[in-house]
């Protein structure tokens, strides 16, 4: 795989495809953290509160590691950062990149109680540790190095959600670890359907990883995302529930849009 560093020439399909990987990432962990933050109105006590600040913290961390490298490629990630600060609820898509289950029409509706906080890190964040970890091979090497912070911070945030369901339990007891039951099911869609379907066969993936910019099947992703979700599940003394369905509307898979580079035309 050739890989490139921030001094090299970039192919022109390849610095596309990156750009907007990149921008769809940084966007998007930066108006993730502008929905955890309406999140701290469940916090049900000082530590929590502490403790889901910091995770803000470092969602908006995670965006400005996305935006350092992109700037030197050419994207004004001042722009991007001022629109997403004046339009929190509804920014425009033809100015910023962020998923769909980090606008607030669809990420509100989620959340009732700290339970369900407590159950959106231990439920859906493992499928960002699978999904962002493996940008930690990334072909561009400045992507690489970014990467494993996050990696480790997004591990940091599975381990709060599991001592925030854990606390749920302590503090509520049955009453609480039916409200964490209960939230299972819902986050578990969103995560199984992070990475998006599972058919990684059309020429589009096939370009991304020749680039050595997709490094994982949407299947691998979802393999090893159960793999950790269903860990973490039965550490808290919950059941992972059957016959769950993916929902891919809520996507996390970020993915370069295809009218914009030359491979374009295969079917995703």
């Amino acid at each position: 795989m050739q890989t490139y560093d921030a001094s090299d020439t970039l192919p022109a399909d390849y610095k596309l495809a990156l750009i907007d990987l990149l921008s769809f990432q940084a966007d998007s962990e930066f108006a993730g953290g502008q929905r955890v933050s309406e999140n701290m109105r469940f916090a049900p006590r000082p530590e929590e509160a502490y403790r889901l600040a910091k995770k803000v913290m470092e969602e908006y961390g995670h965006a400005w590691y996305c935006w350092e490298i992109l700037a030197p490629l050419g994207v004004d990630v001042n722009v991007r950062v001022q629109h997403l600060v004046e339009n929190p609820e509804n920014p425009d898509p033809k100015k910023v990149r962020v998923i769909n289950g980090f606008r607030k029409e669809n990420w509100a509706p989620c959340f009732t109680c700290w339970a369900d906080v407590a159950m959106f890190s231990t439920v859906v964040t493992p499928a960002a540790v699978a999904f962002l970890g493996q940008y930690r091979e990334s072909s561009y090497l400045p992507w690489r190095r970014i990467s494993e912070r996050i990696w480790q911070e997004e591990k940091g945030h599975l381990a709060f959600g599991v001592w925030a369901a854990k606390r749920v339990i302590e503090f509520d007891g049955e009453v609480g670890k039916a409200k964490l039951q209960a939230a299972v099911p819902k986050f578990l869609q969103m995560g199984m359907g992070f990475s998006g379907r599972p058919a990684d066969d059309s020429a589009h993936f096939a370009r991304y990883f020749e680039m050595g910019l997709k490094l994982k099947t949407a299947q691998e992703l979802q393999d090893e995302y159960l793999a950790i979700v269903s860990k973490r599940i039965a550490e808290i003394g919950l059941e992972l529930p059957s016959n769950i369905q993916p929902d891919y509307e809520m996507r996390v898979g970020y993915c370069a849009d295809e009218s914009q580079l030359s491979f374009a035309g295969a079917n995703i």
